[in-house]
Parts: structure tokens; sequence; C-alpha cells
């Protein structure tokens, strides 16, 4: 009987202590806890292996508001299209040559850093702002400085 039972406990203990992590690949240097990987900021999935930035990434519809400093409004309807950015992992172009640059993981916020315009032609314009991405919606701010005189831009869509 002290066989017996030392063989089952034997194999109880050895069975019991198995890594739960042993075969768990965690990319992109997340971490394994108890079988499952704890991702670092920006990057998630059951691996870690996918960027959050990327999930934002398409086409929205919608309607963009201009407004200039005297209080004029003009909205027409209107698309962007997110795409990747090679500045890093949190960046993504917004329309022709502004990036963005999300702030705070797995909330869809994002800041428009001060940056110049892409276009050699238009060397004289500022841009920078704000946004948030829920759901299938985005909307943001942007406001643009040429010469002394501002001009905002709004743009609310849905992919």
């Amino acid at each position: 009987m002290n066989k017996f039972l030392s063989f089952f406990l034997t194999i109880f203990l050895w069975t019991g202590c198995t890594d739960p992590c042993q075969d768990v690949l965690c990319l992109n240097s997340g971490t394994c806890l108890e079988g499952t990987c704890l991702c670092l900021d920006f990057y998630e999935g059951v691996d870690c292996g996918a960027e959050e930035r990327t999930k934002y990434f398409a086409t929205y519809n919608g309607t963009t508001t201009y407004s200039d400093a005297q209080g004029n409004t003009n909205n027409y309807p209107d698309s962007k299209t997110l795409t990747i950015s090679n500045k890093g992992l949190t960046y993504f172009n917004i329309d022709e040559g502004v990036f963005a640059m999300l702030t705070t993981p797995k909330s869809g916020v994002f800041d428009i850093p001060s940056q110049a315009s892409a276009n050699p032609i238009d060397s004289t314009s500022y841009f920078s702002g704000s946004g948030n991405i829920s759901g299938n919606q985005i909307d943001y701010t942007v406001v643009v400085e040429n010469n002394g005189e501002t001009l905002t831009m709004s743009f609310i869509g849905t992919k």
C-alpha cells in the first residue's frame, strides 16, 4: 500500500508542477504569466503579435467642418484613410502626410503633434490637434496655422 501511495503522490506532484508557460510563445517582448501572454503597451492579441494601431487602419466616411478665425464655417462630406506610419509603433498617418500618435494604450486617444505641411508647395502651414477612435467612429480636430492665420478643421466619420 505504501508503494501505491508513494507512486500516486509522485505522479500527482509531477503533473501538478508543469509550467503553464512551457508551450506559450509571447511575441514583441511580451511575458507569460500562468499561461497567458502579458503584452507591452500598444501590442495586443493572444500572443502579443498585433500592433494596436493596425485595428484603426481604415477609410472613415463622414463630415469635415472648417472654421476660420472670423467664425465662418463650411461643412462637406469627406473621407479620411488612416494608414501605417514609419515613425514608430504608436504613429499612423491621418491624411495627406499629417501623422498622429496614440497616447494611451487601448484607449484610441491620439495627438497630432505640431508638424509642418508635407506638401513642398505649402511649407508655411503647421498642423496640431487631437482626437479619438472609439469602435467604428473617429473624431478629431486639427488647427492649421499659416502666416498668422488660423483655421480649425474637425472631422467625424465611421468605418
